[in-house]
């Protein structure tokens, strides 16, 4: 069993929207599942920007439920821990990444950053496992030695 997750906002949002493809793998293994769950605080912008694109299309009837159910899952007493950005760590390791020809967008190759160095003092150095829907991201992730869901 997955002791820590790092989730990227592609599988995030397809936890919380039902028309998605895999809506129930996400969802029971992000929503109700018991590991810890982790995640860059630049999450809750692409989660919001993704989730209100979803209202605007007519996919949700009410952003604001769905934003809201986010902002207690991250709370301090949820189960989703995000991660502050360190620009100090995060941004070099993103540009490496990009510069080694990951073919990788700007905030997928951030949240591989943040995963890479943000996340051993929160899971006692116990392997961290990737979580993404997105294939370059996920490759990228497994070069760089993660397991990738």
């Amino acid at each position: 069993m997955v002791t820590a997750l790092y989730v990227d906002t592609s599988a995030l949002v397809t936890a919380y929207l039902h028309d998605e493809p895999e809506h129930e793998k996400f969802r029971k293994l992000l929503l109700e599942g018991d590991d810890l769950i982790l995640s860059s605080d630049f999450i809750r912008i692409e989660f919001a920007s993704a989730i209100t694109a979803a209202k605007r299309t007519g996919r949700i009837p009410d952003a604001s439920i769905v934003l809201a159910h986010l902002d207690e899952f991250a709370s301090p007493a949820g189960a989703l821990m995000l991660i502050p950005f360190n620009p100090d760590r995060v941004v070099m390791a993103a540009r490496r990444l990009v510069v080694e020809n990951y073919p990788v967008r700007t905030l997928d190759a951030i949240h591989l950053a943040v995963a890479m160095h943000g996340t051993a003092g929160l899971t006692g150095g116990k392997p961290v496992t990737f979580v993404t829907r997105d294939d370059r991201q996920a490759e990228a992730a497994k070069a760089n030695g993660f397991e990738v869901l």
